[in-house]
C-alpha cells in the first residue's frame, strides 16, 4: 500500500461513540418487523422464537469475537479488508473490500431506505392497495437516500452526532416494551400468556413450520450492520484498546435488548401474537401497533411510527458513513477502479467524497432491483423474490469461513484459546448461519451465490492499478 500520508482519515472517535456506531449500526428498521417472521417461522412457539434470537445472537458472536481479536492485532484502513489481507492475503482482502463497496454496504443503503419509506407511507395513510404506494415508496426512498448522502457530503461533522442521537431515540421503544410490555401484558393476561408459559399459540394454516432453523435464519437480518463498523477502526482513538471493546458490549447489548422487546411485544399483543405473524410475518405494522396500543394507548401508535423512521434515518445516515470508506480504503491499496480518485479526501471535511458519491451511485441500482422484486413491474423477477439482506448476509457468512481458517495455520505465536478454539467455534457460528439459507431455500442460495461470483469477477478485472 502507498504511504499517502496526506490522504489519512482522523482518530477523532472515543469509546462511547465507537459504542454507538456499534450499536446504531445494529439497531435499525429490522427489529421493528422481525418479530412478526421470527414468531411464524417458530409456528407461533415464543419460547422457540426466544431460542431463535438467542442462537442466531451467539452464532454470530462468536464471529464478532473473532474481530475484536483482529481488532487488538491489525489497523490500517477498514477494518474487514486490513484483517482480510493480513491473515489470507492481499487478493483476498481486495475481494473483502470490493464485497463491502459494491454489494453489502450500498445494498444496505437501499434497503433501509426501502424500509424507512414504508413507515413513512403508513404514517402519511397510504396502504399497499393504493396505487399510488409503490411510486410513493421509490420516490421517497430515493429522497431519503439523497439526503442522506448531501449531510454526509456537505456537514460531515452532523452525521456522527446525528448518529449517536438516533441510537439513544430507538433504545426508547425497544426499552419500553422489553420492560413495561412484559409487566404489564402478563398482568392483563389477554396477550400472549399462553405462548409466554411455552404453550404454542393456535395460528391459522400455513402459518409457519415450527422451524428453528428458519427462524435463526430471520434474525440474522436484525443482528446485521456490526460489520459495516468495522470501517471505522483507523478512525477510533487507541483504536486496538478501544475498537475490540465496542464491538464486544455493542452486540451483547442488541442481543438482550432484542430478546426482551421481541417476549414483550408478543405478550403485549390483544391478539397473542397472530396479527404480526399474517403474511408470514408481513403484517409488522398492524401487529407492532397493536402491541404498543394495547400498552400505551391509541395516542402512541403514530409516535411509534415516528421512531420507526428515526430509526430508519439514523440506520440510513450510519450507512452512509460506513459505505463512503469501502471504496477509499481499496483507492489507498492502489487498488479497484481510479484510485486516485478514491483515495482523495476532502481538504475542508477530511471526508472522502469521490468513494462516497460512487457508493451512493450503486446504491441507486439496488434500489431499482429492490422496486423490481414488487407488483409495479409485474415481477421482472417472475414468482422469485431477491431479498438483498439474505444476499449479502449469505455471501459475508461464507468470506468469513477462509479468515477464520488461515487465522488458524498463520498465528501459531497466540494461546491455543485464541488461536484454535475460538475460530474454530467461530467458523461453526458462520457455517451454521451459511448452511439455514441452503435450509431454507436452495434455489436463492444457488442464485446468491451466482450474482456474487459475477460482481467478484468485475470486481478482479478492475484489480489492478489505475483502472
Amino acid at each position: 500500500m502507498e504511504n499517502n500520508n496526506g490522504n489519512l482519515l482522523k482518530r477523532q472517535h472515543g469509546l462511547f461513540v465507537s459504542i454507538c456506531f456499534v450499536v446504531g449500526f445494529i439497531v435499525g428498521t429490522g427489529i421493528f418487523f422481525l418479530p412478526g417472521r421470527v414468531l411464524y417461522e417458530a409456528g407461533g412457539d415464543l419460547r422457540l422464537g426466544v431460542m431463535a434470537w438467542i442462537i442466531g445472537g451467539l452464532m454470530i458472536s462468536t464471529c464478532v469475537y473473532m474481530f475484536s481479536i483482529f481488532a487488538g492485532r491489525y489497523e490500517k484502513i477498514h477494518g474487514f479488508v486490513d484483517y482480510s489481507e493480513a491473515i489470507v492475503g492481499k487478493k483476498y482482502g481486495y475481494l473483502a473490500g470490493w464485497f463491502f463497496a459494491v454489494m453489502y454496504q450500498p445494498a444496505g443503503y437501499a434497503i433501509i431506505a426501502w424500509i424507512t419509506s414504508g413507515f413513512t407511507a403508513t404514517l402519511s395513510g397510504l396502504s399497499s392497495a393504493d396505487e399510488v404506494y409503490l411510486p410513493f415508496r421509490f420516490f421517497i426512498s430515493a429522497f431519503f437516500m439523497a439526503m442522506a448522502f448531501w449531510m454526509n457530503y456537505l456537514a460531515p461533522k452532523i452525521p456522527v452526532k446525528f448518529n449517536v442521537a438516533t441510537t439513544i431515540a430507538r433504545m426508547i421503544p425497544l426499552v419500553l416494551m422489553g420492560t413495561v410490555g412484559v409487566v404489564i401484558g402478563l398482568a392483563l393476561g389477554d396477550g400472549g400468556a399462553g405462548a409466554a408459559a411455552g404453550y404454542p399459540l393456535q395460528v391459522t394454516p400455513g402459518a409457519g413450520n415450527a422451524s428453528l432453523f428458519a427462524a435463526i435464519s430471520a434474525t440474522a437480518f436484525a443482528f446485521n450492520g456490526w460489520q459495516a463498523a468495522l470501517a471505522f477502526n483507523s478512525e477510533v482513538k487507541n483504536s486496538k484498546r478501544n475498537f475490540p471493546i465496542a464491538l464486544l458490549f455493542g452486540f451483547l447489548f442488541v442481543i438482550v435488548i432484542y430478546v426482551l422487546y421481541f417476549v414483550g411485544v408478543v405478550i403485549a399483543s390483544p391478539d397473542g401474537g397472530r396479527v404480526i405473524m399474517q403474511g408470514g410475518g408481513a403484517n409488522f405494522a398492524q401487529g407492532t401497533h397493536n402491541a404498543f396500543v394495547n400498552i400505551f394507548g391509541q395516542g402512541s401508535s403514530n409516535v411509534l411510527i415516528g421512531f420507526m423512521i428515526i430509526s430508519g434515518l439514523g440506520i440510513l445516515n450510519a450507512c452512509c458513513l460506513g459505505m463512503s470508506r469501502a471504496m477509499y480504503s481499496l483507492g489507498r491499496r492502489n487498488l479497484g477502479p481510479m484510485p486516485d480518485r478514491m483515495r482523495q479526501l476532502d481538504p475542508k471535511t477530511n471526508v472522502p467524497n469521490n468513494s462516497m458519491v460512487m457508493a451512493v451511485g450503486i446504491s441507486f441500482l439496488w434500489l431499482f432491483v429492490i422496486f423490481a422484486n414488487t407488483n409495479w413491474f409485474a415481477g421482472w423477477f417472475g414468482t422469485f423474490r431477491f431479498s438483498l439482506p439474505d444476499f449479502y448476509n449469505f455471501t459475508f457468512f461464507l468470506l468469513l469461513i477462509p479468515i477464520f481458517f488461515c487465522f488458524i495455520v498463520r498465528q501459531k505465536e497466540l494461546h491455543w484459546f485464541k488461536r484454535i478454539v475460538a475460530p474454530v467455534i467461530a467458523i461453526v457460528g458462520a457455517g451454521f448461519m451459511y448452511a439455514t439459507y441452503w435450509i431454507g431455500s436452495w434455489v436463492h442460495a444457488v442464485v446468491y451465490t451466482g450474482v456474487f461470483l459475477f460482481l467478484a469477477v468485475i470486481g478482479f478485472l478492475l484489480y489492478g492499478k489505475n483502472r
